[in-house]
């Protein structure tokens, strides 16, 4: 990779992408044996997200090697290089606020770690749909082991290149002893999509909005530039917020100032490990820290009235 490239920072988050489609929008990435049952999970699971409000798109196996990947072979090596790129396009797509569900093989633990890595551990979900060779090869729905075993496809996962059962799925369904309604119902039930629940639980998990002017830098000199933007923090600023950060509490900025000055603001005084989260917009469900509503004075007064405010009481 060039070492010219340098990362962009959008304008708008994925957080707030999400929260235009009122959803979050994970990877839901199906792996298993040839007919055990990936796609049509993948699609009926899609449908009904459909059903229920969700934007969800599917990425199938036999689609993508039609297109982005046809330049592909089956060779163990391309095979993880189809894992590299289709994990990297599930992660665009998750990034717009798009649900996405996969459905490949994908049979090398090692290309599913790294998938996952690709992704975000936190934005991934594994399941494995689980069927015995047999019981695929009976199904046999678009006849490639017939083809495999009289040797008119080589490498095929199954017959003579190896499949690696997961030891650490999210989710595990089996398409032999399960209808394929009852596997989708189940991975439903198993997922947390709605951004309303969150907001609906902010308070419980103690998520505190700070103003940045006035709070925690004074902003006494104006904008001076990017690579001078702002003042140092306030007196106390970066032991109280690594405090609260300590004590489980979720820590968002509120501003009005460019949130591409901020984030570097933030990582130049080391304070970007507690934030989670900088937005021109008001977040819903929050405790403000700010000069004018929460009256704040400094910072060992502000974790003071902390303690009694009426929300965050435990």
């Amino acid at each position: 990779m060039s070492t010219n490239l340098i990362e962009h920072t959008h304008k708008v988050t994925k957080e707030e992408r999400q929260n235009l489609l009122k959803q979050k929008s994970p990877v839901i990435w199906l792996t298993g044996l040839s007919g055990s049952g990936k796609s049509t999970i993948a699609n009926e699971l899609a449908l009904k997200l459909h059903k229920e409000g969700k934007l969800a798109y599917v990425l199938d196996g036999d689609n993508i090697r039609m297109g982005l990947n046809k330049d592909l072979t089956f060779s163990d090596d391309d095979r993880k290089e189809n894992m590299r790129r289709i994990a990297e396009v599930a992660k665009l797509m998750s990034d717009t606020g798009v649900i996405v569900i996969t459905a490949f093989i994908s049979p090398f633990r090692e290309e599913r770690e790294e998938v996952k890595n690709i992704i975000g551990k936190n934005n991934f979900i594994g399941v494995y749909v689980e069927a015995p060779l047999m019981v695929c090869e009976e199904r046999d729905p678009k006849g490639l082991y017939k083809k495999a075993r009289n040797g008119e496809i080589p490498m095929f996962t199954g017959i003579d290149s190896p499949y690696e059962k997961p030891t650490n799925a999210d989710l595990t369904i089996n398409t032999d002893e399960n209808s394929i309604q009852t596997c989708v119902d189940f991975i439903y039930k198993n997922l947390n999509l709605s951004n309303e629940k969150e907001i609906d639980n902010l308070d419980k998990r103690k998520t505190i909005s700070i103003d940045f002017d006035g709070v925690i830098h004074k902003y006494s000199k104006g904008f001076q530039g990017v690579d001078k933007a702002y003042d140092p923090p306030m007196e106390g600023a970066i032991e109280s917020i690594e405090k609260l950060y300590n004590e489980g509490y979720i820590l968002k900025i509120l501003s009005s100032r460019p949130k591409e000055v901020i984030y570097p603001w933030l990582e130049k005084y080391c304070l970007s490990k507690y934030i989670k989260e900088v937005s021109n917009y008001k977040f819903p469900a929050t405790v403000y820290i700010d000069d004018r509503g929460f009256l704040f004075k400094n910072w060992e007064q502000c974790l003071t009235e902390l303690q009694s405010h009426p929300k965050l009481k435990k």
